[in-house]
């Protein structure tokens, strides 16, 4: 089977990013897979990527890694130039290959694309929601009309979480019959095999004996303030911040009379470390997260998650079980959770253990690809 996938932002330096590049090699195993994506190029060997070169690339909030714009900042002839641009780049890459499957990722520019492919080639279209595309469906009625129009051509969604999914079915009542839910995955081994030791890693970062870790874009939206409010009554650990966005500064400012707090840039694949030494990954949103892989990753790493009860985090952290829950925002409780942790290790411990389960048993990627598959298949037998 032949697969397009047309992806909306980077192919790293975001979940959705790493979503794609996942989901693709899988998929390669069996099929011949393209993706096509806006940024920068990404050298891959197992399926084949088309980069369309930009100075700055259009994204839905921000990008880490990238010079980019939020799409809600475009004006109408901007708008309608990139999709002429994309329209024009993808209509290269089908000279090469009739898609039997083409795969979006994102409400974004790529549906009309898409719609506009299956009405010339008469091939079903799959649309993947990772969340932030429905923020500026949200967040912009011209977005929201565009994918009001473009998404009757579309034949199955999947969301990332059943949060997710609700907010698709109240947006677009006519998608309702269609949405599935499929959570992301995460590279199990990957997280077993830090690059350091423990003391090589405290040394080289400057850490004390207990850490609290957060990994993610710095918007507001992601709750990272929280976490800082909390700095002065965790004297005792170090509050690292890996990550960088349109927030960053204020972050800083917030953080700059507090020794324990330590930022740091987006790490790639040095965040392993991170991940295995850190005592506690927090996940401050504030918003309707759609998922979260880092939870994930903190999870194959046999970390435990404090996590904001908020949007599709409760599907993967339950409370008391997986990971521990507060209420958004409320920084009395974050705090009373990531001190609960400290004084009860063998908590944190069960916690962990029972998460690293749960991810061998429903978050690799082999069987996020699987469930996708069959969805491809079911779609071109009809």
């Amino acid at each position: 089977m032949r697969i397009l996938i047309l992806q909306s932002v980077p192919l790293e330096g975001s979940g959705s990013g790493t979503y794609v590049r996942k989901v693709a090699e899988q998929l390669a195993k069996h099929h011949d897979v393209w993706v096509v994506y806006p940024g920068p190029k990404y050298k891959v060997v197992d399926y084949k990527v088309f980069n369309i070169p930009m100075d700055v690339v259009p994204v839905f909030t921000s990008h880490p890694l990238v010079p980019s714009r939020s799409l809600k900042d475009y004006n109408d002839n901007e708008y309608v130039n990139l999709l002429g641009i994309y329209t024009s780049y993808v209509s290269r890459v089908i000279e090469n290959m009739k898609p039997d499957v083409v795969h979006v990722q994102h409400f974004g520019l790529w549906c009309p694309v898409a719609a506009w492919l299956k009405t010339i080639l008469k091939v079903p279209v799959v649309l993947t929601s990772h969340g932030t595309g429905l923020y500026l469906v949200e967040l912009e009625e011209r977005h929201k009309r565009v994918m009001n129009m473009c998404t009757h051509y579309v034949d199955e969604v999947i969301a990332v979480s059943s949060a997710v999914k609700k907010r698709i079915e109240n947006l677009f009542p006519h998608l309702v019959n269609k949405v599935s839910v499929i959570h992301g995955g995460v590279d199990v081994k990957k997280y077993s095999n830090p690059a350091r030791s423990l003391k090589e890693w405290r040394q080289k970062y400057g850490l004390k004996n207990r850490v609290v870790l957060y990994v993610g874009r710095l918007i507001k939206e992601k709750g990272v303030q929280h976490l800082i409010n909390i700095a002065p009554h965790l004297r005792e650990c170090s509050i690292v911040i890996s990550g960088s966005g349109e927030y960053e500064a204020v972050l800083k400012k917030m953080a700059e009379s507090y020794e324990n707090v330590v930022f740091l840039p987006y790490l790639g694949d040095s965040i392993v470390d991170f991940f295995v030494y850190a005592d506690i990954v927090c996940i401050p949103s504030i918003w309707e997260e759609a998922f979260g892989l880092v939870i994930l990753e903190a999870m194959a790493a046999k970390t435990p998650v404090v996590a904001s009860r908020v949007g599709g985090i409760p599907n993967v952290v339950r409370n008391g079980e997986t990971g521990l829950l507060f209420e958004p925002g409320n920084e009395r409780e974050l705090l009373s959770k990531i001190h609960f942790l400290f004084e009860n290790p063998e908590v944190g411990k069960r916690l962990a253990d029972n998460a690293f389960a749960n991810v061998l048993e429903e978050f690799t990627w082999e069987k996020v690809a699987e469930k996708i598959d069959d969805i491809y298949k079911e779609l071109v037998t009809r």
